[in-house]
């Protein structure tokens, strides 16, 4: 990073919003990110949190409102030094591989397409995954995508959105759906990893749920979790008075 990048706020967004044919998805929402760090965008399901990722990571335009992602404003920029991860739509592996078909794939889209590429070896799992890992087994090669677990294949997702085709500098990373992880102890793990990843660069996680108390320092954007739901009066949750007549809405 350069000096430049230390202190300016990596993520400045003013009043930005997208709106779909269905009303409002998010916003409008303003706020700063750290130059590094970890910062979790929370709301519930629908509230869009994934349409935030993807407009953070440049992979969607803004309805509205103005955006700068690491010094940049224009959406192909943008898209060429963040990393993103976790979104089924975009990057969900085929369970009927295996992991050295994934990494031999990532391989050849990364050259020249005339020149062969050999199937990946045990060197290129470990120049690929090593810096994700870190002390955690790496993913075997003739292992299937679907023996893996839920953990190792978001993981192997992250080092494949950190190393994409283009070669470009990756300086921030969003990871989707915090909640696909299921364990605890899995979710700790991964909690780990994205927080050493941002003591050098910003991070950006999507959760449903706070965080628990183990997890690295971070930051909060809170999304309008209601603001295109139906919202019930009586919600069904403890200390609720049952109702069966009265169940009002407010948009």
């Amino acid at each position: 990073m350069t000096q430049s990048d230390t202190t300016r706020p990596s993520v400045i967004a003013e009043g930005i919003e997208v709106t779909a044919e269905e009303g409002p998805v998010f916003g409008p929402l303003s706020f700063t990110l750290a130059p590094v760090g970890l910062t979790v965008l929370g709301g519930s399901g629908g509230s869009g949190r994934t349409a935030l990722s993807l407009v953070l990571s440049g992979r969607m335009k803004p309805t509205a409102g103005q955006l700068e992602v690491l010094g940049h404003t224009d959406r192909k920029s943008i898209w060429h030094h963040v990393a993103l991860a976790g979104v089924e739509q975009l990057d969900e592996m085929p369970r009927s591989v295996r992991v050295r078909d994934i990494i031999t794939e990532n391989k050849s889209w990364s050259r020249t397409w005339f020149r062969p590429v050999r199937k990946a070896t045990e060197d290129d799992v470990r120049d690929l995954c090593s810096e994700v890992y870190g002390s955690r087994d790496l993913p075997p090669l003739d292992a299937w995508v679907s023996d893996l677990s839920t953990l190792d294949r978001l993981l192997l997702r992250i080092c494949l959105a950190l190393r994409p085709s283009h070669h470009g500098e990756i300086r921030m990373l969003v990871m989707d759906d915090f909640e696909q992880v299921r364990e605890a102890r899995d979710r700790d793990i991964l909690l780990g990893i994205l927080g050493r990843f941002a003591e050098r660069m910003p991070v950006v996680l999507n959760s449903v749920n706070p965080l628990p108390e183990s997890a690295p320092p971070h930051q909060v954007v809170v999304l309008d979790t209601y603001g295109t739901h139906i919202r019930p009066t009586h919600d069904g949750g403890p200390g609720t008075a049952p109702s069966t007549s009265d169940l009002s809405a407010t948009r």
